[in-house]
């Protein structure tokens, strides 16, 4: 009886013995970490955007003298040595009021520039070699009376505009204007600008801003090859 006990307790003792040691051996074994799938670490990538960035885009804008084949971007090119020179002493091809006293007189080349953009309607500029002072026959634009400014459509065309509160008509060369305007005709202008037709002037007449009676005559359209340019002829008589 002792013996089958003994034999009994031995056998529980081993059992217990291994089942110890299976216990021991999972509990020292590594443990393999599995990351959550909502936590899990990934590569970092460059960011991105869906959003569509617009590039900022520059007109490809030119400023050319009769259009020229070499277009340039503003400043405006660089004019002929010619314009902007004004001669005193003679007054073309004018005939001369003598009755009046007169306080100069002389012929000059005006220049004049168009701004050509690529989107929208040309746009005259305004450039110092277009403007003269009729009192004292200089290219000046503080002090200047009238401008020579082209103009741009389906075709170019040539006026003057008034400046420095200066007042100008415009006279053209047909019927029924005046074959030549007279003192009396330039005398009684009254509006900042003003023209009898719609055709490019052969004369005009202005008010001085010192208050002077002044005319000039256009002697030749383009004298200058390449370049928007009036010759013109001026009188200017004392008020």
């Amino acid at each position: 009886m002792n013996l089958k006990l003994n034999h009994s307790l031995l056998i529980c003792l081993i059992l217990i013995g291994i089942i110890l040691n299976a216990c021991r051996a999972e509990q020292n074994q590594p443990i393999a970490l599995q990351p959550s799938p909502s936590f899990a670490a990934s590569t970092p990538l460059p960011a991105t955007s869906t959003s569509t960035v617009s590039p900022t885009l520059v007109p490809t804008d030119w400023i050319s003298a009769l259009l020229t084949t070499t277009p340039t971007m503003y400043p405006l090119p660089t004019f002929l040595p010619d314009c902007g020179t004004v001669k005193l002493g003679s007054a073309g091809t004018q005939t001369i009021d003598k009755s009046q006293k007169i306080l100069v007189l002389g012929t000059a080349i005006l220049c004049g520039q168009i701004y050509f953009p690529v989107v929208g309607r040309p746009k005259t500029i305004s450039v110092l070699k277009a403007m003269i002072d009729l009192d004292t026959g200089k290219i000046d634009s503080a002090t200047a009376d009238i401008e020579f400014c082209p103009g741009a459509g389906t075709d170019i065309f040539y006026y003057f505009c008034d400046v420095n509160d200066a007042l100008v008509k415009e006279f053209s060369l047909l019927p029924p204007d005046p074959e030549q305007p007279t003192f009396e005709d330039c005398q009684n202008v009254t509006e900042p600008y003003s023209r009898t037709t719609d055709n490019e002037p052969k004369y005009a007449c202005m008010i001085t801003n010192s208050g002077n009676v002044s005319r000039i005559k256009i002697e030749r359209y383009n004298p200058l090859e390449n370049e928007m340019s009036l010759e013109i002829s001026f009188i200017t008589w004392k008020k």
